[in-house]
């Protein structure tokens, strides 16, 4: 038994270990990157009026990028999962040939509102726009808004690699500012309480956006 539990910390755990270590070098050059697209934003604007653009820090696992009236949230999530047996990718050669490259470091990007997050407005929805799922050789592939994952090879053709990152968070940006704000009925406003008016005052009309083409299933 004892070697069993050995065998399996000095495989399987080290595998999760070395592989949040290449996600997390991925994700703070995700950031360094998102400082470099809104410096470049900042200097290309001949505008008097600056365009809102900030990359600020939360902690070691979640930085924010606000564009606008948008915001791009990064997550890094700190465990490493794997695909399961039934999943398209599983069943793929490349995956088959080495169990091991079905571990996955994730990073999630999700996208609010700018307000949502500078009025504190706790019901507001925001969207997973992208999933980045990245496994022991490097090799990356998303979930996410349809457009943006037609647009990366499939996993085992897809290293990463500053240039590829560059054109995702370009897109994520891209992605967030194309989708407006859909107004709802005017049903739904008619009747409030007097209660919901004092606490949600700046979100009364539930803004949300018109809606991502989001796509969860590997490619076929």
């Amino acid at each position: 038994m004892i070697n069993k539990i050995l065998n399996k910390l000095q495989t399987t755990s080290k595998l999760k270990y070395n592989l949040f270590e290449q996600s997390e070098v991925l994700f703070r050059q995700m950031e360094e990157i998102c400082h470099t697209i809104a410096q470049e934003i900042h200097a290309a604007n001949k505008d008097d009026k600056p365009v809102p653009l900030k990359v600020e820090r939360i902690n070691d696992f979640e930085f924010i990028f606000r564009i606008g009236g948008d915001v791009l949230i990064f997550i890094l999530q700190s465990n490493i999962v794997r695909l399961s047996d039934d999943t398209y990718l599983s069943k793929t050669k490349y995956l088959k040939d080495d169990l091991s490259l079905r571990y996955f470091g994730q990073i999630l990007i999700y996208n609010f509102l700018s307000d949502t997050l500078t009025y504190g407005r706790l019901e507001d929805p925001g969207y997973l726009i992208s999933r980045i799922l990245l496994n022991k050789e490097n090799k990356f592939f998303i979930e996410g808004d349809r457009k943006i994952v037609y647009s990366f090879p499939d996993l085992k053709e897809n290293p990463v690699s500053p240039e590829k990152m560059r054109d995702l968070i370009e897109k994520l940006i891209e992605s967030a500012l194309d989708n407006d704000l859909l107004a709802p009925a005017f049903q739904d406003l008619m009747l409030i309480t007097y209660h919901q008016k004092l606490e949600h005052t700046s979100s009364m009309g539930n803004p949300k956006k018109i809606g991502f083409d989001l796509f969860a299933k590997p490619r076929e």
